[in-house]
């Protein structure tokens, strides 16, 4: 969903843009996944597996247009200048009558911004989106090891709802659990 570009202010007094995101920031976004990815084992892909080539470029554009344009999904990204810092998004889980009111989220926050409050600002922002758009429920899934995202989204609301054991598997063959979560909005 379009939504209007509004300045922020971190933990750190540094001013940022908070907006969401559409096809144009595809090459931008693909580089926050990479950087992102490859600092930590927390995302669900690697750094190397965030593709960048045109053909990627291409498909993130379409991903990230649909998303732009329905009211009721959401990428919204946190800018330091021109690059994205934070990102926060918000998806229907189904269509359907039956899971409608249901929506996933995903967080993601460069390292060296870790500290400066972004991941609580773009939760915040992600529950008033979703219940403006009529969800009653958000998922989320964590890895078990993800101590300061456990403690944001526990201090959002969001409680446990199970476990995978070993849902990750590291290149190094280490498993992590992974935890799901809910907030009823």
């Amino acid at each position: 969903m379009k939504e209007q570009a509004r300045e922020i202010t971190g933990k750190d007094g540094q001013k940022y843009t908070m907006k969401s995101i559409n096809a144009a920031n595809a090459e931008q976004f693909l580089d926050f996944m990479y950087q992102v990815s490859d600092d930590t084992h927390f995302m669900t892909r690697y750094g190397d597996e965030v593709g960048q080539n045109e053909n990627d470029i291409e498909e993130e554009e379409k991903r990230l247009q649909s998303l732009y344009d329905d009211s009721r999904q959401t990428m919204t990204s946190i800018f330091d200048n021109e690059k994205i810092v934070g990102n926060i998004a918000v998806r229907s889980i189904g269509k359907g009558r039956k899971t409608k009111h249901r929506c996933e989220i995903g967080l993601g926050v460069r390292k060296e911004y870790h500290g400066a409050g972004l991941g609580t600002i773009l939760m915040e922002h992600a529950v008033d989106f979703a219940k403006n758009a009529g969800y009653t429920c958000m998922e989320l899934e964590v890895l078990e090891d993800n101590t300061k995202a456990l403690g944001l989204y526990k201090k959002m609301g969001f409680v446990e709802s199970g476990k995978l054991p070993g849902g990750f598997k590291l290149d190094d063959g280490t498993s992590i659990g992974e935890i799901s979560m809910y907030k009823l909005l």
